[in-house]
């Protein structure tokens, strides 16, 4: 049967459903607060790490002791380009848009105009994952592999504050001491990365056998010593908050975000978690790391000459012709930057 329209009979249109998975930003906008724009290709990073000498005890007649200098190492990284696009051609606008009336009366201007603002919103989101998935790369593995058209290169920042757990150690076997490990990496981090953690992120494998373990629940069952909470419950920005932990003194959270894998495998293209199910993460909640956005070069349509940019978008629209087009393009070079390095540990627990 044709589907047809009968012009005659009432119509009425109930709601537009638009299936879009939600954005959510919890590394980037957690951990990396310090945005920074520039208008130069490469961004400088001057790392200063003290370390904890004491004053030495002298005699009052010898004067004083000169503490070496620290120094300092001056790091330089490169924001890559990320640049989503799309395009518009005329039969697009000629039809009536999700939502629209059928009597509208909108015109082709019109709905580009209402195009535009939806494209835009598209493109943004595509580029804001990007950020996020580099934001969670740059703190699970210390470095950030830039995998796409043209380029195949890695930005490492020079973490080494992991750790893996082997044989029966691992959570979930005979062996594992899951508050000891908690503590005792609390304390690594304080020690090598001058931080104090507050906060441990698992992934869900991790997180089930923490839940499971049962010294971890037979400390927490203890009436006489408060050792902790556990009071799931979910969070904006896709975290769920787990509970709570006295010894060490951490807030435990798990992230369930993941992303679309197209270029490890391009014949089999995945959806992972952006967090591993085997990883811990123990970081502090207000670290203040980088987010740098590097300059957007382009060329200017009416003068034909370079033009660049600073900021963290450049939005554009341009048009070619035979056959008309408008392409609308989104411009970014945004590189998180852990400025802190060991500031936080990575276990490998699972």
């Amino acid at each position: 049967m044709p589907n047809e329209v009968n012009i005659y009979a009432p119509r009425y249109l109930a709601e537009v459903v638009r299936l879009a998975p939600p954005v959510h930003t919890y590394f980037r906008d957690t951990f990396f607060t310090n945005i920074q724009t520039f208008a130069t290709e490469r961004v400088d990073i001057d790392l200063v790490k003290g370390d904890r000498r004491m004053a030495a005890f002298v005699h009052p007649r010898t004067g004083g002791k000169v503490i070496p200098a620290s120094g300092y190492e001056t790091r330089s990284y490169k924001p890559p380009m990320v640049n989503p696009a799309d395009i518009t051609t005329a039969d697009m606008l000629m039809e009536r848009q999700p939502g629209e009336s059928m009597y509208s009366g909108k015109t082709p201007a019109q709905r580009a105009a209402e195009r535009i603002v939806a494209d835009y919103q598209r493109l943004n989101d595509a580029v804001t994952r990007r950020e996020e998935w580099m934001c969670v790369q740059a703190i699970v593995n210390g470095a950030i592999p830039v995998v796409g058209e043209g380029v195949n290169e890695t930005v490492d920042f020079g973490f080494s504050n992991k750790v893996e757990l082997t044989g029966t150690a691992q959570w979930g076997k005979a062996s594992a001491k899951i508050l000891d490990n908690l503590e005792d990496w609390t304390d690594k981090v304080l020690t090598e990365g001058f931080a104090n953690v507050d906060t441990v992120i698992m992934g869900k494998a991790a997180l089930r056998a923490f839940l499971a373990d049962e010294a971890v629940m037979k400390a927490l069952d203890n009436r006489r010593v408060e050792m902790g909470l556990i009071s799931p419950k979910n969070l904006p920005n896709g975290v769920r908050y787990i509970g709570h932990l006295n010894k060490p003194n951490v807030d435990i959270y798990t992230y369930a975000e993941v992303y679309y894998d197209d270029w490890t495998d391009p014949a089999k293209p995945a959806t992972n978690p952006l967090v591993p199910d085997n990883k811990v993460i123990l970081i502090s909640s207000v670290p203040n790391f980088v987010m740098a956005y590097g300059r957007n070069t382009y060329i200017d349509d009416k003068t034909g000459l370079w033009v660049t940019a600073e900021g963290t978008r450049l939005f554009r629209s341009y048009v070619e012709h035979h056959p008309d087009r408008r392409f609308l393009e989104l411009q970014a070079n945004p590189l998180p930057i852990p400025d802190k390095v060991d500031s936080w540990l990575v276990a490998t627990v699972c």
